[in-house]
């Protein structure tokens, strides 16, 4: 895959995506990371903008799929 067509994905964004593959909620992940839902939020809104991904799952796959997150 070209590099143009591989975001760059912030640390936050990378675990929240990574969390949520495990089956994390945004509400699990608030619990068990200490962050502000509204971080966490904001984190899965960029993430899917960068992925051109329309929900979070479909940014889940798409990170897989690039080997952004396992």
């Amino acid at each position: 895959m070209k590099d143009e067509l591989r975001p760059e994905l912030n640390p936050l964004e990378l675990r929240c995506l990574s969390l949520a593959a495990r089956g994390r909620t945004r509400e699990d992940i608030t619990r068990e990371t200490d962050i502000a839902r509204h971080r966490i939020d904001d984190a899965f809104a960029a993430a899917m903008e960068k992925l051109q991904a329309g929900n979070v799952a479909d940014a889940i796959f798409r990170a897989v799929r690039m080997n952004l997150i396992s």
